[in-house]
């Protein structure tokens, strides 16, 4: 230690030349500091649920992480000028060169019912004219589930625009350029709010500045006022604060030369480095002023360093410990923070040893502040006489004081159970916080702002067991608040098919499957939601904000179902006794997904009667049945000019005498062969299609009965399953696969909550170990550092105790609170008992206890005052999880000092006397 003296006192000027070249460098690469907060890469792309996740917009190109969603409100949207108006903003939006795509209201698809039978279109290409037909749209809308709810909102007042931006854009100017043109083209009296997760993060960006901006300024006043109080000298004053600025801007210098971004919680380091480091400097000016009383200046700065030094370097040591152990979580904002924290806090010790030693061996005080010259039983400040007041208490009160630590521990550890995670928005953000804002008023307004995606895989997405599991999966799974308002192309073709068969089902013919799907292959937004070779698709959920216990419970519900679902399948005929029943109970688990509660029996029964009678039997030849069947075919029948009523009586005729339909359609209506057979076959086909009808319909009030609740048209999905020909039985060797995969942003963010409390528990572990080894280096004993580690495993206990009884949850800020208390706190514990050993050594007996306290307790005392002080200043932040991160990591180490002057100190003299006590008992021998 004396050779390193002298060595400073030698090269005092270069050392402090190279402090202003370093300082100056930093200072300017900091220009180039930028911060990235994105969920999907707060673990590695490694990471099977992020890696999974990054491959949709690879497959599918209606999925684009690069996008950002532009909301519009009117007065009302569904009139003539506001729907040109929102054609012509999405018009200027394409023709960005960095947009790739735009979903908006008017490229959506709708299905049309026109006189040549069914269209699906763009809604553009049928823009309305007239409010008559603006309303009429509307009216169609309503039940568009692609729509309503979700590009519109459900009073048809507001409407989104989605712009999908290329892959290798800058996302930031993009967003600036729609921005732009969007402001250009609406009227000062339509709302315009931008939303996106880029947007999210630019306005977390400016919060995090914001805070280092106006907080870091703040903390440094509250530790100058502390600190004025500590020294009444402006050096003692101002140098640990400068010290402490300087670490701070030296280990930010150095992440942004290697590249590394910000994250909201990287923005509170400035503000926790000067809390932290300032306390070396504090340590080295508080011990310069004692040696200073009684040594010319350059000896008390050899001696000062000499005294200091190895403690400040453990303390150092002790706390990069407690932040580098933060590097084995795989939660990169946490792992970030750590690296950066370990280096402010090496720099710190270089600047509080090196740089404060070399300014007081150049520029050296001339006296010591008088009010630090402290001798008698009541001389000093208020410091001096609190510390004694303490020290008294120890030597004669040392019951009572065993007493209120071990009740305060009991009540602490009664807390820890309490300790939940949570990450919402409003959690983290705060309910006031724009951001909280922008995203309730997306939550109001359009559903959600977040959504889950169920992943299917198969051969071939057009197999009938397919879309129908995906109707069943989203049937089931739409009961949870994180998979709300599923769409897919499997509920597309419920829609399609209702308009053109007239019932919401998944027929299970091929051939009317291809008809369906000839109308999804002509509409870019449908074929965006599967894979090129037409294996993958998904269903999407929106998610709504629920707690994260209510996700975690949600998301395993979600699974068993998927898990209990046929993976590989065969289709066998319904000719098979076997079938039957299985299609039967198929049919009544089906109704029960969609909320059906049936008597099993009793259904399975009613069921299966009527799986063995053909649709046949179910043709009727009363007038009604016939005004049906000729309806059905109305547009064919006015085709060939004829009335309805000729037909039906001709109709009526055929099934009456059961003659063969073109004769009696030549006969009775005077039509040539060929004409007649036509009719003939068209009529057919609708017999067949009214007499399936029929044969549901009658199904449906026989389960009416039997459930006492009368049915909805959703249930047409499981009640026309009993027109099926061919079941899908489970089989080891089917030739129909599928399988699912969940994913979506809440399903990352419940991913990395699921990880805190393992990361939690592994970098604790890591920091305690880490923290002991070096006390057995600084101590040479396991004894002595098993003692010195107590007050550090009480203010971990605290710090638990305190998050599980103030409800405080478990996110990634105070994830890192227990590992910063471990490796901060342990910083008084070193000091207090490097003086307490060496005392012990001059002064035995109770002399030794009142001068570790009174001398280095002032400075443990003043550098825990400094640390709170700066921390609290965090409360004053816009982000709710940095003002909780701050007040419980100020709270906790406060907490600390008191455990190292109460537990410690009483430890310690507790060893004293048993030593002494076997010296005696030695002696005596």
């Amino acid at each position: 230690m004396e050779r390193l003296a002298r060595w400073v006192r030698k090269y005092a000027w270069p050392i402090l030349g190279a402090t202003l070249f370093l300082t100056l460098l930093f200072l300017w690469k900091l220009q180039s500091i930028r911060f990235e907060d994105d969920v999907t890469k707060y673990v590695p792309e490694s990471d099977p649920e992020v890696s999974f996740y990054n491959t949709l917009e690879e497959k599918f190109s209606g999925f684009q992480k690069k996008s950002m969603i532009v909301a519009l409100e009117f007065d009302d949207l569904f009139t003539p000028e506001r729907l040109a108006l929102l054609q012509n903003v999405v018009e200027k939006i394409e023709s960005l060169p960095v947009v790739q795509k735009v979903t908006a209201l008017t490229n959506m698809p709708e299905i049309l019912t026109t006189e040549y039978g069914i269209e699906v279109r763009e809604v553009v290409e049928a823009l309305p004219e007239s409010h008559e037909e603006a309303r009429a749209l509307r009216e169609r809308l309503v039940g568009n589930d692609l729509v309503w709810g979700k590009i519109v909102t459900p009073d048809g007042r507001g409407t989104i625009i989605v712009a999908s931006f290329f892959d290798n854009v800058d996302q930031g100017q993009a967003i600036r350029d729609v921005t732009e043109v969007v402001r250009s083209e609406i009227p000062p009296d339509v709302r315009v709010t931008f939303f996106g997760a880029r947007i999210i993060m630019e306005e977390m960006s400016k919060d995090a500045q914001r805070n280092m901006r106006l907080l870091t300024p703040v903390a440094g006043g509250v530790l100058l006022a502390i600190l004025w109080f500590g020294f009444r000298s402006i050096r003692g004053m101002l140098l640990p604060i400068f010290v402490a600025l300087l670490s701070a801007l030296w280990a930010m210098g150095v992440a942004v030369f290697l590249g590394k971004s910000f994250t909201v919680i990287s923005a509170s380091l400035p503000v926790l480095l000067l809390a932290l480091v300032s306390a070396y400097g504090i340590h080295f000016i508080n011990r310069y002023y004692e040696e200073r009383r009684i040594a010319e200046s350059k000896e008390a700065v050899e001696r000062a360093l000499q005294g200091v030094f190895l403690p400040i370097l453990m303390s150092a040591l002790t706390t990069m410990g407690g932040f580098l152990s933060l590097l084995t979580a795989e939660i990169r904002p946490v792992s970030d923070f750590g690296l950066y924290a370990a280096l402010g806090v090496f720099f710190g010790m270089v600047l509080s040893t090196f740089s404060l030693g070399a300014f007081y061996t150049v520029f050296p005080i001339r006296y010591v502040p008088h009010h630090l010259e402290h001798s008698g039983e009541n001389g000093g400040d208020y410091f001096h006489r609190f510390l004694r007041f303490l020290s008294h208490s120890l030597l004669h009160r040392k019951r009572a004081v065993v007493l209120f630590l071990v009740a305060v521990t009991g009540i602490l550890c009664v807390g820890i159970p309490r300790i939940h995670v949570e990450t919402t928005i409003r959690m983290q953000m705060g309910a006031e916080h724009p951001i909280t804002k922008l995203v309730e008023y997306f939550k109001d307004r359009f559903g959600s702002t977040d959504y889950n995606y169920l992943c299917v895989t198969t051969e071939n997405i057009r197999e009938p067991f397919v879309l129908r599991e995906m109707i069943r999966v989203a049937q089931y799974m739409k009961r949870f608040q994180n998979f709300q308002e599923p769409s897919s192309l499997a509920s597309f073709l419920l829609d399609l098919n209702e308009a053109m068969e007239g019932w919401r089902a998944i027929p299970l013919e091929e051939e009317k499957i291809n008809n369906l799907w000839f109308f999804v292959n002509d509409n870019e937004y449908l074929k965006g939601r599967m894979t090129e070779d037409g294996r993958e698709t998904f269903i999407e959920f929106k998610a709504r904000e629920t707690t994260s216990a209510e996700l975690r419970e949600e998301l395993e519900k979600a699974r068993a179902f998927l898990e209990s679902r046929p993976k590989r399948v065969k289709r066998v005929p319904l000719e098979i006794a076997e079938a039957r029943e299985f299609l039967a109970k198929t049919i009544i688990e089906d109704l029960g997904l969609f909320g059906v509660s049936l008597p099993q029996e009793k259904a399975r029964a009613v069921v299966l009667e009527f799986l063995e009678k053909p649709w046949q039997e179910f043709i009727r030849k009363d007038d009604q049945f016939v005004q049906r069947v000729v309806q059905d075919a109305r547009l064919e029948i006015e085709d060939l000019g004829l009335e309805e009523e000729a037909v039906c009586a001709a109709l009526v005729e055929s099934l009456a005498g059961n003659l063969p339909l073109p004769r009696v359609f030549e006969e009775q209506l005077g039509l040539d062969a060929e004409s007649a057979e036509y009719l003939g076959s068209v009529l057919e086909t609708s017999l067949e299609r009214v007499a399936k009808r029929v044969k549901v319909e009658t199904l449906r009030e026989k389960l009416e009965e039997l459930s006492g609740v009368r049915f909805e048209e959703s249930h047409d999905f499981a009640l026309y399953e009993v027109l099926d020909e061919a079941v899908y039985l489970e089989a080891e060797d089917g030739d129909i696969t599928v399988a699912y995969r969940i994913t979506g942003t809440p399903i990352i963010a419940n991913h990395i909550n699921e990880m805190l409390f393992s990361q939690q528990a592994k970098s604790m572990l890591l920091a305690l170990v880490i923290v002991f080894g070096l006390l057995v280096l600084q101590l040479l004993s396991l004894r002595r550092a098993s003692v010195a580690m107590v007050p550090i495993l009480l203010t971990v206990v605290t710090s638990f105790g305190v998050m599980g009884w103030f409800r405080i949850p478990l996110n990634v800020a105070t994830l890192m609170v227990a590992s910063i208390a471990i490796g901060a706190g342990i910083d008084y514990a070193i000091h207090f008992t490097a003086r307490w050993y060496r005392e012990i050594a001059q002064n035995p007996g109770t002399r030794a206890l009142q001068a570790t306290l009174t001398n280095t307790g002032r400075g443990i005392l003043l550098n825990a005052l400094g640390v709170a002080g700066g921390l609290y200043v965090l409360a004053l932040s816009r982000i709710h999880m940095l003002r909780i991160f701050g007040s419980l990591v100020a709270t906790v180490l406060l907490i600390g000092v008191f455990y190292t002057f109460l537990a410690l100190a009483l430890l310690l003299h507790l060893e004293e006397y048993l030593g002494n006590n076997k010296a005696r008992q030695r002696g005596n021998a």
